[in-house]
């Protein structure tokens, strides 16, 4: 099937250029719905949309400002200073590409622009891998981002959170419009078009996409189990990864279950007494409740006491903790 146009129209030329070399760098060109259109001149762009119909348009400010009846079903305008033209789409022209890219793949997919995605047909062999402790404040979450950006430098990987407050917009001094409810949300909408929603959302680190948690623990815990299985077995069907690593909280419903369809499992413990008491309890509920194979496909890890951590989240692919979640990593989940 032949893909819808993407044209970018700005006369300045470095800047046109580094749109599409994101695009060949990143890795997304040959999976991108669109067939990109790079134009420096507004006349040759004019030129092209009487041949070729052109669904996205991306132009600069000013050359928007001199026409407004552009040819194609969506214009989105570049803006660099000064006020759009009420109830004209537009994003900041100085920010990354990946983010102006999200914004196209967002509004495309609401405004029904993209055909339905399609499945391969078959599973793509994603692995789950679960992280979970009973016990509190042990480092799950920075265990769960370094592996997450180990595993991205080889494998196309995606991080969920499940926490009630994880503190991921703050750590990482972004600003979220989206996040995990919201996909969830788009779950439910059957129009096929479930990927460029994912792609839309997907923020980057180091290689490693990643969903923005949710904002209120409220309304992960009204997710049901059945959805959460859903979603898991919606990126499978699609073929979009090949790890999705789930920071795994007890605030969600169906826990166990999700524990269950993980490949691997990992819990973090700790040698104090109250740390042991609550793994004791934990392991005791998953015999009782017939879940006793996750026991068979955890690994426990004793973190060692560190003498530092890195502070930001992007850089733990360097020191002790790397180190060793790079060892498991080599051990447990070998190609």
């Amino acid at each position: 099937m032949r893909k819808s146009i993407l044209a970018v129209c700005d006369e300045e030329q470095a800047y046109a250029y580094h749109f599409m070399d994101y695009l060949g760098q990143s890795g997304i060109g040959e999976s991108f719905p669109f067939e990109v259109q790079i134009f420096t001149d507004a006349d040759l762009l004019e030129q092209f949309g009487s041949k070729r119909q052109i669904a996205f348009l991306l132009i600069s400010q000013p050359l928007y400002q001199k026409k407004q009846d552009w040819q194609a079903a969506q214009v989105i305008v570049l803006a660099e200073a000064g006020e759009v033209p009420p109830g004209i789409p537009w994003v900041s022209k100085y920010q990354p590409v990946e983010a102006i890219i999200r914004s196209v793949m967002e509004t495309a997919a609401m405004s029904g622009l993209l055909p339905p995605a399609v499945r391969p047909g078959r599973a793509g062999g994603m692995k789950l891998i679960g992280v979970y402790s009973p016990v509190r404040r042990c480092l799950q979450t920075t265990f769960s981002f370094t592996m997450g950006q180990l595993l991205a430098r080889k494998h196309k990987v995606l991080y969920l959170n499940f926490e009630n407050c994880s503190g991921l917009a703050r750590m990482l001094q972004r600003e979220f419009q989206t996040d995990l409810s919201d996909l969830i949300y788009f779950l439910h909408n059957g129009d096929g078009r479930f990927p460029y929603h994912l792609e839309g959302m997907a923020q980057k680190l180091n290689g490693l996409d990643f969903i923005p948690p949710a904002f209120s623990g409220q309304d992960l815990a009204k997710v049901e189990k059945s959805e959460w299985l859903a979603l898991f077995g919606e990126l499978e069907q699609y073929g979009l990864y090949e790890y999705v690593i789930l920071d795994l909280s007890e605030g969600i419903q169906g826990l166990f279950d999700i524990l269950q369809v993980c490949t691997k499992v990992y819990t973090i413990v700790r040698e104090d007494s109250f740390a042991q008491a609550k793994q004791e309890q934990y392991e005791e509920l998953l015999r009782c409740l017939d879940c006793a194979d996750v026991l068979e496909s955890t690994r426990k890890c004793r973190l060692p006491l560190f003498r530092s951590l890195p502070g930001r989240l992007e850089d733990l692919t360097r020191g002790e903790l790397a180190t060793l979640v790079a060892e498991l990593i080599e051990e447990d989940l070998k190609d």
